[in-house]
Parts: structure tokens; sequence; C-alpha cells
């Protein structure tokens, strides 16, 4: 792999895995095998940039169609195993993260595990800063209601 693919790789990563994040949550409604699908979609692109990246193509759309071809199995899949010793405390924040929108989970993710700024999502999300901060703090309201 070139230096070039790894770094439009990263590219990709930066500007869509949240996204991917959120869709894959919404799909599988659990963060670690939605964490398991993100980085098996990824493990691909690298061999997969010319259709992700060519002129006629969509990365967004590449990416989800990617995922797709890897939840095919999810019914039949590998279920990640939770740890006998996991808080109630995380299972009660999964469970929150779980009841947001889509767009909120991207939100959230995006600023609580990514550190991404709300001006960069923002640009991803094609949507102003303000309306970015106003998702974000919907997520954080829904958190704190339960």
């Amino acid at each position: 792999m070139s230096s070039n693919d790894v770094l439009v790789t990263r590219a990709l990563y930066y500007r869509y895995s949240s996204w991917l994040l959120g869709y894959l949550m919404e799909v599988v409604k659990d963060y670690e095998q939605a964490q398991y699908y993100l980085i098996e979609v990824f493990k691909d692109v690298p061999h997969r940039l010319d259709e992700l990246t060519g002129t006629d193509s969509n990365p967004w759309m590449g990416l989800q169609t990617m995922a797709k071809g890897k939840l095919v199995n999810f019914d039949n899949g590998p279920r990640l195993r939770k740890p006998n010793n996991a808080t109630d405390e995380r299972l009660r924040f999964d469970s929150y993260v779980s009841a947001m929108t889509t767009e909120q989970q991207v939100v959230f993710c995006g600023v609580y595990y990514y550190q991404k700024s709300t001006a960069i999502l923002a640009l991803e999300l094609n949507k102003t800063d303000q309306e970015v901060k106003q998702i974000l703090k919907d997520a954080f309201i829904m958190i704190k209601n339960g």
C-alpha cells in the first residue's frame, strides 16, 4: 500500500467513521458490535479505494454498501462477548445512546468518542454549527433525563 493510499484511507476514516458508526449502531444496537463492524469495513477500504474515490463515486454510499455487505450475516455472525464485570453504569449509558436518533448518535459519538469539533461535524453533516450544537444539546438532555 502506498503512502498516498494510507492518507486517502485515513481521510475517509476521519470524514466518515462517525457516520458509519452511527449507522452500524442503528442496525446492531450494540456499541462494541458496531465498532467491530466499523473495523471490518475499514480493513477493506485500502483494497477498494478506486471505487470509493472515483470521479463518479460517492464515498459515503460506498462505505454504507460495504457495511451492508458485512452485516449480511449479522443474525448468524459472531457476537462479541460482554465481560462478566461490565458495570451497570456502562450498560445504562449504552441504552441512552441506543435510544438516540441516528443524527444524535453521529453528533454525540463524533464529539464524545472521536473528539471532533462541532464545526467539523457541521461540515460533514451539511448543517450549521448552531444546528449541530442543538443536536448535541438534545442528546445530552436525553442522557440527563433518562
